[in-house]
């Protein structure tokens, strides 16, 4: 390999082999092994952090010495000193940078050669894809000719195990099968050949690539040394592993007996367990990839499989149109389980990601998700911003077809109500495939769409019998046969049905197959959406019910009156009305039958038709009575846990706790880590919990809930949440004609709009709250809404009234002696003075916040302090100090855990940082601040991702392509 360089960008890097550095046309000195070994490691990750820990794993194994992080400290800086002579000694360098993840070489594609081979890759496989083939093939041969051997030298070095060597060398290994595959098309077999051998000496099992040195070395007339290779190939395999080549291999020897290979022939594709099909060029991104996880037993549909991989097959070797399969059948039938398992099958072939919805087209509790709740999940997916977001319907589905419309993305709309509900979700360009499962057939798709319909029915008796062995066991099925046919039958050969019967069977060894099949004889009812089938599936659920204690029983039968079916122990007892332990016990016993399964530590769950079962049971036992209190008490579960996780969060809140019933358990909760731990995981429920109370007709309850959930909407981003559930209580509390409801709503959902970024909608809202509390003469409250005003003003720049409205609530919170609230308020009247040049002013009102935030332990108000105090110095030019201050904020407000002001603060510190012209600083920064809210549908994620953007730029602008790699 040739280096060329410039006299801003001296060194150049190669770990395609042994590892080397040039600085202006003469190889460095990299020194002694582990030395070396450690910049292999670095390379190996182009640019990625390798944790000190990781370096110490792969310089020293398992027992390194006491001094192991010394000496690692010493090499880095050894090797920064190699790099750049001149450099003071503990300092950072241009090329070899240190933060908290750890060490990461500043590389690119101009002077590493694994990224200009990955870049070389992708142009590639983009030229191959556009039909560009001579094109493609000289670019895969430039690619090929910066290999120079074994990653690293890792082998050399004694780190030949490692994962990042051992992925490099595997990423060289496809591209030299890809760039063959295309060679042997366009016959030039012999411009692969050398560096396909070195490849295939370093990696002896590779069978796929000595597959492809097979035909390579036929398809340049060297047929003796193809078979000669061939032999020796099979030898090492019996001797070594004592089992014969694989179908590849064997195929690919046949190709060189009947010597077809100077026709092109298109390699096999190795097995690897995964549908075989035509892929297209994988995009370098970050992807969605949400499918749901795979089955670890899936058993049959091999006839469902196999249409798919054909239907699949036909459309990405035309691309004439977009592939849609319409999964349908009843209930239990498995319709979910097989799309999942296509998709996990077919997701190579979608190089660009997998999406994923449940449309709750049968959901008895739930309306159907609307077209445009799905197309919002999906354009975030995709990496639209919710600021970004058209309102409508008809412009959201056009976005997101313009934005698949180069890509190949598999979608799967689970559980479809209607083919209306799904039209909306069709990608319309080609490379897409969509799976869709519903209850019902849906023919419209197949009429003006030209959907594949697919109905399952129940599973042929092998492939139940399959199914039930596969999970209790070879021994146990064996020793029955006849118990075991009957099982199937009088499971009706369900996939769900036999799932609940293993449950059983495995949570009671002692029994015999004979005797649950004698139960199921025995059983009675069915379920009345299945009642004209050829089976009953309510015999199978009230089997496994009858097995239960009365106790247990009834908790199973209240259970469905959980608003969703994702449930925790103190919710279960508080539905039933014992203690914690005793629910505990009852818990267990029912996932011993398989009624329900713990999905997440301490969290439970179980299929829709199990719980519609439930639902059927406790309107069959239990009277309105006895379901109104159980109902009763698993609100004020929630209400309670919401309520002592947001003290904990905000204690300074002034809202009343709710009643307390003795028969109610508080989940625990004894810190805001805990806190913010339980809101997170029962988000979902909570909202579902708000959305009950209103539909019930109780607003207030509606809304005192949504007043315990601002806080932890607020602090840790889910703040469309927040907007949604405000915006639902609003409508209540005005419904219901509940005055302090609606004054607190109406500010909660000002709060929701200013942190999704619409000011002027919030200082609406917060005028008409301003009003609302004037009328119920809520002071505390008043001063709130000022301070909030100034914030929204301060926001917009209009510091004169920002100053107004927070001298307003100061004077109100001075006069209610509210020293929480009066930190908030100092240090946004701060800022309000800062934004017109009171300077000196600003930072006696910071001061004397920090000293009531300081007094009260308050952390949250500590960091506000010292943004605060950061912002006046940035606004006073003194952009040294400015920075410190940063720091010290971001450092408090991760010690207080408050998620959004860490990240607006992580945000300001690279902004000053990128003044003072420190790129690393600002680039670490804003990557920490992006890392804490990809997860989020914020403003702030597009928000950080062009700051990086820019960064990016300003860096290529200094320096250039300062190294261009080429092949010699």
């Amino acid at each position: 390999m040739t280096v060329t360089h410039d006299d801003e960008t001296p060194l150049c890097f190669g770990v395609l082999g042994p590892v080397r550095v040039w600085r202006q046309g003469e190889e460095v000195d990299l020194g002694p092994r582990q030395q070396r070994l450690i910049l292999g490691l670095l390379l190996a990750n182009a640019g990625q952090p390798v944790s000190v820990g990781e370096i110490i794993e792969v310089v020293w194994g398992q027992h390194p010495p006491q001094s192991a992080m010394n000496v690692v400290h010493r090499y880095v800086g050894a090797l920064r000193r190699l790099f750049e002579p001149g450099l003071p000694a503990r300092s950072g360098g241009r090329w070899l940078l240190g933060d908290a993840a750890g060490y990461r070489m500043q590389v690119d594609a101009g002077n590493l050669d694994l990224l200009r081979l990955r870049s070389l890759a992708d142009q590639a496989r983009s030229d191959e894809g556009a039909g560009r083939f001579a094109e493609a093939m000289s670019v895969y041969e430039e690619a090929l000719g910066l290999w120079r051997g074994p990653c690293g030298g890792a082998s050399k070095l004694g780190a030949n195990d490692h994962l990042a060597f051992s992925a490099v060398d595997h990423e060289c290994a496809d591209l030299a099968r890809e760039a063959t595959s295309l060679a042997l098309r366009l016959e030039r077999a012999r411009s692969v050949l050398p560096v396909l051998r070195c490849v295939a000496d370093h990696r002896p099992w590779d069978e796929a690539l000595q597959a492809q040195l097979l035909l390579a070395l036929s398809a340049d007339g060297q047929q003796a040394e193809a078979i000669a290779l061939f032999q020796s190939v099979r030898r090492r395999l019996a001797e070594k592993l004592g089992v014969d080549p694989g179908e590849e291999f064997r195929e690919a020897y046949q190709v060189v007996l009947r010597q077809n290979a100077a026709d092109g022939p298109s390699p096999p594709a190795a097995h690897s367990g995964r549908m075989q099909i035509a892929r297209a060029p994988s995009l370098t991104e970050v992807l969605p990839a949400q499918l749901p996880a795979d089955l670890p037993h899936f058993t049959g549909r091999d006839d469902a499989q196999r249409g798919t991989l054909s239907l699949v097959n036909g459309h990405v070797v035309t691309q004439t149109s977009m592939p849609v399969l319409a999964i349908d059948g009843i209930p239990g039938i498995g319709k979910t389980s097989l799309a999942i398992h296509l998709a996990h099958q077919l997701a190579d072939a979608y190089p660009d990601g997998q999406l994923y919805v449940d449309l709750q087209g049968f959901d008895p509790d739930q309306s159907p998700l609307h077209p445009a709740e799905a197309l919002q999940g999906f354009l975030n997916a995709l990496g639209v911003a919710d600021a970004d977001m058209p309102a409508s319907q008809h412009a959201r589905s056009g976005l997101y077809r313009s934005v698949l419309a180069s890509r190949r993305i598999l979608v799967v709309l689970d559980n479809a109500h209607s083919v209306e509900q799904v039209r909306s979700l069709l990608p319309g360009a080609p490379g897409c495939l969509v799976l869709v499962t519903s209850r019902k057939r849906l023919t419209g798709l197949a009429t003006a769409h030209g959907a594949h319909l697919m109905t399952l029915d129940v599973l042929s008796q092998e492939d139940a019998r399959s199914f039930l062995t596969a999970r209790v066991g070879t021994a146990r099925a064996s020793a029955d046969p006849p118990a075991l046919d009957e099982i199937v039958e009088r499971c009706g050969r369900l996939p769900l049905a036999l799932a609940v019967v293993a449950g059983r069977a495995l949570s009671h060894p002692d029994h015999s197959l004979s005797a649950i099949a004698r139960e199921l004889r025995d059983a009675q009812g069915s379920l009345d959406g299945f009642s004209d089938m050829g089976y009953d599936i309510r015999a199978i659920f009230s089997w496994s019910y009858r097995m239960l204690g009365a106790r247990a029983a009834r908790m199973f039968r209240l259970l469905s009156l959980q608003p969703v079916p994702d449930v925790t122990v103190p919710a279960m007892a508080s539905l039933a009305g014992v203690p914690v332990g005793e629910a505990r016990l009852l818990v267990g016993e029912l996932v011993g039958t398989g009624l329900i399964v713990e999905h997440t530590p301490g969290r439970f769950t179980t299929h829709d038709l199990v719980w519609s079962y439930a639902r059927e049971l406790v309107h069959l036992h239990e009277d309105d009575e006895v379901r109104e209190q159980a109902s009763r008490r698993l609100v004020q579960h929630y209400q309670q846990t919401a309520y002592a996780a947001s003290r904990l969060l905000a204690p300074a809140q002034a809202l009343d706790p709710p009643k307390a019933m003795d028969t109610v358990a508080v989940g625990q909760v004894d810190n805001a880590t805990e806190a913010v731990a339980w809101l997170n995981a029962d988000r979902h429920v909570l909202k579902a919990v708000v959305h009950r109370q209103i539909e019930d007709g109780d607003a207030a309850s509606a809304w005192r809930l949504a007043m315990s959930l601002r806080t932890f909407y607020q602090r840790e981003g889910w703040w469309q949440d927040w907007a949604t559930v405000a915006r639902a209580c609003l409508r209540a509390a005005t419904t219901a004609g509940d005055a302090i409801g609606r004054a607190h709503m109406v500010h909660s959902l000002a709060g929701a709009e200013h942190a999704l970024g619409d000011d002027d909608t919030a200082a609406r809202l917060l005028r008409q709250a301003l009003d609302l509390y004037n009328g119920l003469n809520c002071r505390s409250e008043q001063a709130l809404v000022y301070r909030d005003l100034g914030q929204v003003s301060s926001t917009q720049k209009n510091y004169r009234d920002a100053a107004a409205h927070h001298e307003r609530a100061l004077r109100l919170v001075e006069l209610l002696d509210d020293l929480p609230n009066q930190v908030s308020v100092l240090c946004g009247l701060a800022t309000a003075y800062a934004g017109h040049g009171r300077h000196d002013a600003s930072t006696d009102l910071v001061g004397r916040a920090l000293s009531i935030a300081e007094a009260l332990g308050d952390l949250d108000g500590q960091g506000l302090c010292h943004e605060t105090l950061a912002h006046v110095r940035r606004v006073g030019g003194d952009l040294p100090a400015a920075l410190v201050g940063m720091k010290r904020a971001a450092a408090v407000y991760r010690q207080a855990g408050w998620r959004m002001n860490r990240v607006g603060c992580l945000v300001h510190l690279g902004d000053i940082a990128a003044a003072v012209d420190d790129q690393v600083g600002a680039r670490e920064a804003w990557q920490e601040a992006l890392d804490l809210v990809r997860h989020l549908s914020v403003p702030q994620v597009a928000d950080i991702h062009a700051r990086l953007d820019r960064l990016d730029a300003d860096t290529a602008a200094r320096i250039g392509r300062s190294c261009p790699l080429r092949t010699s």
